[in-house]
């Protein structure tokens, strides 16, 4: 298993799941531009579920060289099987597919999905389940090797590094939920059914949110700033997270980081003094 915190800091805003409140959010139509498709209602609560198209992942040859050792293990990764899905009409439940299961829902529906850039599925017998969503964590990359470009081809690769680099620690997944990358796109990471891994001791109900580059030596793009705020407006928004909660790596009490570095540093207390992260 991944570690859980010793002593969690942040209190849960509810007993609410974090699938049922994204499940609820779009119901409400809170999205501009809300995808339904790949969702499916389960349970007496609303819980919603994502089905993301099963693939043959591969060993990608489009990625930069490695900042990490790769995990020897990647092409053997295997999902487990597929748990049932509740029923609130007593029906016979369907069972879920076993990459559904693992993958599971994006923390917001627009995001693009996962198995656009992964070549390996999670190990979900190291994962564990999110908590109650009460915090909301951005982070920059801070890789040496800059990426400049903003091609959909170079992003995916980018994201890919990401989950290999944390594969090869042990982790069971890309330790963020959504990455924004230089395009102003935003990307499933970690499913929101699982906690992530990206502030030591402080993981658990903390959506952690990556905005690719390096901010210590570059400036987030134009794009990126736009769809940060509003990817932090929408997660706030679903997941009731107050904007008191919203944090960069560097404001966790115990953090000894330079992250988000100082570029989105300066842009995160600008966003946080307006009116939209009320």
């Amino acid at each position: 298993m991944e570690p859980r915190d010793p002593r969690p800091t942040t209190q849960p805003n509810s007993g609410i799941a974090p699938e049922a409140m994204l499940a609820e959010a779009i119901a409400r139509g809170d999205f501009d531009t809300p995808s339904r498709r790949g969702f499916l209602t389960a349970g007496a609560f609303g819980a919603a579920a994502l089905l993301l198209a099963a693939c043959t992942p591969s060993r990608s040859t489009l990625l930069p060289d490695a900042q990490w050792a790769r995990a020897d293990d990647l092409d053997a990764i295997c999902p487990v099987p597929g748990k049932p899905a509740a029923t609130a009409t007593g029906t016979k439940p369907k069972p879920l597919p076993a990459l559904a299961v693992a993958n599971g829902p994006a923390a917001l529906p627009y995001a693009k999905p996962r198995r656009l850039w992964a070549r390996g599925e999670p190990d979900v017998s190291v994962l564990n389940p999110m908590l109650p969503i009460s915090a909301i964590t951005v982070h920059h990359d801070g890789l040496d090797t800059l990426e400049t470009g903003t091609s959909e081809r170079e992003m995916m690769a980018r994201i890919e590094l990401y989950r290999v680099g944390h594969r090869a620690k042990g982790w069971g997944d890309i330790g963020y939920h959504l990455v924004i990358d230089r395009a102003g796109t935003v990307w499933q990471g970690r499913s929101i059914r699982w906690q992530g891994a990206h502030v030591k001791n402080h993981n658990e109900g903390n959506i952690g949110v990556l905005v690719m580059g390096n901010f210590e030596q570059q400036r987030p793009t134009a794009a990126q700033a736009r769809t940060l705020e509003k990817t932090l407006v929408d997660l706030m928004k679903t997941y009731k997270v107050r904007k008191g909660a919203v944090y960069t790596h560097r404001e966790w009490p115990d953090a000894q980081t330079a992250c988000p570095g100082r570029n989105l540093q300066t842009r995160m207390v600008e966003l946080r003094r307006g009116t939209r992260l009320a």
